[in-house]
């Protein structure tokens, strides 16, 4: 578990950053993101599947999702849903996920 929080802390760093401080753009995205997950079979509310405790809605860990808060991870627009065929895809390109790590730093 650390070891992938470790490895997704930009993201997730990101994610942190975009729900404390919204923006309406970044809003529109993480709930059209959110309406996704909500009709995905490893959507949960109830927390049991999510990597953190107390971080649900998340992606459920137990039935083959990634465990993460979707809170956080709707909101990282770096980020993507990592199901074989994803839902959904990240906004940011490389680059651009770079300069804005650089600017959290």
């Amino acid at each position: 578990m650390l070891k992938q929080i470790f490895n997704n802390r930009k993201q997730i760093l990101e994610g942190i950053k975009n729900n404390l401080f919204k923006k309406e753009h970044i809003e529109q995205i993480a709930n059209g993101r959110l309406e996704i997950c909500k009709g995905c079979i490893h959507y949960d509310v109830t927390g049991t599947g999510c990597l953190v405790f107390g971080t649900a809605p998340c992606c459920n860990k137990n039935t083959g999702g990634c465990g993460c808060s979707l809170s956080l991870k709707t909101r990282s627009l770096s980020s993507d849903c990592p199901l074989a065929v994803p839902k959904w895809n990240a906004v940011l390109t490389d680059e651009e996920e770079d300069n804005l790590n650089k600017k959290l730093k």
